[in-house]
């Protein structure tokens, strides 16, 4: 069996390979046409009411960090305006020994009251 010269009949498998190819951009071409749009249009915008918003927004919560009571984010507040330093260390104290109480109650322990005290210990100039 020789080399097939130019212009020959290309074999089974070729030809078959190519109406694969033909059919493949038939179908991405008529996919195209026929499809949706690609660009995804965001639905219209719509306005509430300026009274449902309002009212929404007038109660505040019922605790701090959905947790403590009002009562002791004024007490610490009140500690980093005087800059009193020696009670903010030991509220810090305080809420580390109450880690285990508070997050058997509430599922969370005092990492979020932690983090307060640092930072308000921090600003008032604690550390440096």
């Amino acid at each position: 069996m020789g080399i097939p010269s130019r212009g020959s009949i290309p074999s089974p498998v070729t030809r078959l390979l190519a109406w694969a190819f033909v059919a493949l951009l038939l179908i991405g071409v008529g996919g195209q046409l026929l499809g949706e749009a690609d660009e995804i249009v965001p639905p219209p915008r719509t306005t509430v009411p300026a009274t449902t918003v309002a009212t929404v927004a007038t109660a505040p919560p019922a605790f701090w960090m959905n947790k403590y009571e009002w009562a002791l984010k004024d007490h610490v507040d009140a500690l980093a305006a005087d800059a009193d330093c020696a009670a903010l260390q030991d509220r810090y104290v305080k809420a580390t020994l109450a880690n285990s109480a508070v997050n058997a109650r509430y599922g969370t322990g005092t990492a979020d009251l932690l983090e307060y005290i640092f930072i308000v210990s921090e600003a008032s100039g604690c550390y440096g």
